[in-house]
């Protein structure tokens, strides 16, 4: 039959091609919506980047200290599927989508039931979201309309395409707010029970897999019932999918779970508070994750809290409520403890830090006054005069007194430190610069409480006069363990090979070592067997402020500088508690532990002090006619400083020491210790204290043809004037005050024979 005999296609047959097309171009469409669509979406770029995770602050060795919130959640570091128990996973699948390996991004049986459901009650009753789904709407939130539910049922079609199912279920663990703040299951089961995620039952990680659905309606700290309930149902649809034992499942569902309230790692409060304020004040800042190594030693530190803890339980009945406590590693300014209050979580005053709060130091200043006078002109055998004195304030006439009220009289500067003698003391700083001294050393040293004029402070700066804080305080003594090289504090590991910046004379501050290490030159006060007699040499000095409102004790080695703080944050009064009874015991226990854990050399004798046997009443060696009256004593002394020979016009016809007529009502005072072996009397005027004037130190000298002599005649002096000046110079001829230049670099010494003291400068000469 031909083509034109044959009939066209009836009315039926065209509207079944017309279907059969139609049905072809949907499938098409269906298909490409289904495989193409997605990849014209956006991906979430919170899909591309790393899970924010709070950042870990940890000790020096890497055990945990605190972990920081990231977005505002707590976050543990994002664990591989194989570290999540099975029973979760389960869990999670039978809760928010049981066919998750089966789908591929979008169910459409969940799909249509929700359809159902909703049309039957006329509201959506049940969800009909992926896990995909879920991952998409976590990390790129929008709000909750037909449109955006498309988009994230087509971009989980591209997830899908793009990540194993093991990577979509990682991400999404990770991801997943589990309520009180806690983001993964990691952070969630320490929140909730306290342990690790592995270490979690079957109950347990039912109770955890019901928490998504809705964290705030199912917070088992507001009411555990609804949570508990979802749980139960979680594990009766295990149960009816046969996914987990069912034995299992019936003791899942008899456990009862025990709540414990966890927060993660809180250790060292005070010291993280105070990094993390450090950091948003511009300091050094922390890593974005991972982990933020500090210079925390937590050993350490829990052994401080410890003592604390024990000290006060014995103290409690003398009214002593709270101390602090700072440890300072001094070849690199690290704090490796800080203690700021004996319990962080008390309502009322935990979180008040004693480390930092300003406090009135009592005698434990007194170092930086001695350091003055042994800086300049003194030696620890110098003679004080421990008399009384009195002085105006802005409150009116000050008249300070030594701890028993009474007047030592004639004392060494190494006693008088040792003992922790307040007249001498004021005597000293009024001679040696006064408060204005005073202040600008401590604030060398990193003191910023000092803020008023220092004549607001006076003398009474010296005991205690002024306001300092313990973590201030205790880096200024660090700086006296480093022989006078200062370093700023650091709550972060130091840079190796460290040297800071030198602000205080080293010999002066070696000897300031000895003394506060001599634990004989302190028996006067404190007896040969108080708290401040340690079995290992340590440089120690205690501190009491008035009224017994505040004790401290602070010690150091070339190691490491301990300070305490003993008292009350509302300023009340202990009762009868003092430095050596109240902070002493404390500060003994934690460098004790120091001690046994890092032991530490003493500081080397340098070749610039020398030992000198003198008389102890003079501090000068005692004539050859006097050498049996009273025993003599061997004193350390800068080499420039030490005396040479003994000073006869010191001594009466009879032998006793000639005192100050200033002495004579101390000497009549029941107060004199001394007998008849010193008698008040004039003393002939003392030799000045001296330095070279001309030349200084570093001039540079020119020989010029048209000067007289060449320019080569320098003469030499002294400020002020001083008879009897002996000059001399390894490479420079000299002749009386006068010395003949040469070209070179040359030293120059003088040397008063009357003392034995010496003073070197030196000069560059070149030709004009």
């Amino acid at each position: 039959m031909s083509p034109e005999s044959a009939s066209p296609p009836s009315p039926r047959a065209r509207r079944a091609r017309r279907a059969r097309r139609a049905c072809a171009a949907a499938l098409l469409a269906a298909a490409a919506a289904y495989f193409l669509l997605p990849w014209a979406l956006p991906w979430p770029q919170a899909l591309s980047q790393p899970i924010p995770v709070g950042v870990g602050l940890t000790d020096r060795t890497g055990q945990p200290l605190r972990r920081l919130l990231a977005d505002g959640q707590r976050s543990q570091p994002v664990s591989p599927l194989a570290e999540i128990p099975h029973f979760l996973v389960a869990a999670t699948l039978a809760a928010e989508d049981q066919r998750f390996f089966s789908h591929g991004g979008i169910d459409p049986p969940a799909l249509l039931r929700a359809l159902r459901d909703s049309l039957r009650v006329r509201r959506q009753v049940s969800g009909a979201s992926t896990i995909s789904q879920q991952l998409i709407k976590l990390a790129s939130p929008s709000p909750r309309t037909l449109l955006s539910k498309i988009r994230e049922m087509l971009l989980a079609r591209r997830l899908e395409m793009t990540w194993p199912k093991d990577l979509i279920l990682q991400h999404y663990f990770a991801r997943l707010d589990y309520g009180n703040l806690h983001r993964g299951p990691a952070a969630a089961a320490l929140g909730y029970f306290g342990k690790p995620l592995r270490d979690c039952s079957l109950a347990e990680c039912a109770l955890l897999a019901a928490l998504p659905q809705a964290p705030s309606r199912l917070n088992p700290w507001r009411d555990p019932a609804p949570a508990i309930k979802r749980q139960q149902w979680i594990l009766r649809r295990l149960h009816a999918l046969g996914s987990i034992d069912p034995s299992l499942i019936d003791r899942a569902l008899a456990e009862p779970l025990s709540w414990r309230r966890h927060f993660g790692h809180f250790a060292a409060p005070h010291f993280a508070d105070l990094l993390l304020q450090r950091a948003a004040q511009g300091g050094p800042l922390p890593p974005t994750d991972g982990n933020w190594t500090t210079s925390l030693d937590l050993d350490l530190q829990l052994v401080c809290e410890r003592s604390i803890a024990d000290r006060l339980q014995r103290l409690r009945s003398q009214n002593v409520n709270h101390a602090a406590a700072v440890v300072i590693h001094n070849p690199t300014g690290e704090i490796r403890a800080l203690v700021g209050s004996p319990d962080y979580q008390n309502p009322q005053s935990g979180q008040v830090n004693g480390a930092t709060a300003p406090r009135s130091p009592g005698s434990a200043l007194k170092p930086f006054t001695y350091l003055l006078a042994l800086s300049q002109d003194l030696s620890p055998a110098s003679i004080l005069p421990d008399l009384p004195i009195e002085f105006l304030t802005e409150t009116g006439l000050y008249r300070p007194q030594n701890y028993n009220r009474r007047a030592v009289g004639p004392v060494s500067l190494r006693a008088a430190l040792a003992n922790s003698l307040n007249l001498s003391a004021v005597r000293l700083l009024q001679s040696h610069g006064g408060p204005s001294a005073l202040v600008a050393s401590l604030q060398a040293a990193g003191i910023t409480t000092l803020t008023k004029p220092p004549a607001n402070y006076g003398l009474g700066l010296t005991i205690g006069g002024g306001e300092v804080t313990l973590l201030e305080l205790t880096a200024a003594y660090s700086t006296l363990a480093r022989l006078g090289r200062s370093l700023p504090i650091r709550f972060t590991p130091a840079p190796p090979n460290l040297t800071g910046s030198p602000i205080y004379d080293p010999d002066a501050c070696w000897l300031l070592a000895d003394i506060l290490s001599d634990n004989q030159a302190r028996a006067r006060s404190f007896g040969t067997a108080s708290p401040l007699r340690f079995p290992f040499p340590c440089a120690i000095k205690t501190g009491t402020s008035t009224d017994y409102r505040d004790n401290w004790a602070l010690a150091y080695n070339p190691t490491f500088t301990v300070g305490v703080w003993v008292g009350n944050f509302d300023n009340s009064p202990m009762r009868g508690v003092s430095g050596v009874t109240g902070a002493a015991p404390l500060l003994r226990d934690i460098f004790s532990w120091l001690h046994a854990h890092h032991p530490s050399p003493w500081f080397p004798q340098p070749p610039s002090i020398v030992q000198v046997d003198i008389d102890p009443l003079t501090g000068l060696p005692r004539p050859q006619a006097l050498a049996a009256r009273r025993p003599l004593a061997t004193e350390l002394f800068r080499r420039d400083l030490a005396p040479s020979a003994p000073d006869p016009l010191r001594y009466d016809e009879l032998g006793r020491v000639r005192l100050d007529p200033s002495y004579a009502p101390w000497l009549a005072s029941p107060d004199n210790w001394l007998g008849n072996d010193a008698v008040a009397s004039a003393l002939p005027a003392p030799r000045q204290a001296w330095q070279i004037s001309s030349p200084l130190a570093g001039t540079t000298l020119l020989l010029d043809p048209d000067l007289p002599r060449g320019g080569r005649a320098l003469t030499l002096r002294t400020n002020p004037p001083q008879p009897g000046i002996q000059w001399s110079s390894p490479s420079l001829q000299i002749q009386g005050h006068t010395a003949s230049l040469t070209p070179g670099r040359h030293e120059i010494i003088a040397r008063d024979p009357a003392t034995g003291h010496t003073r070197s400068t030196w000069v560059q000469v070149q030709r004009f």
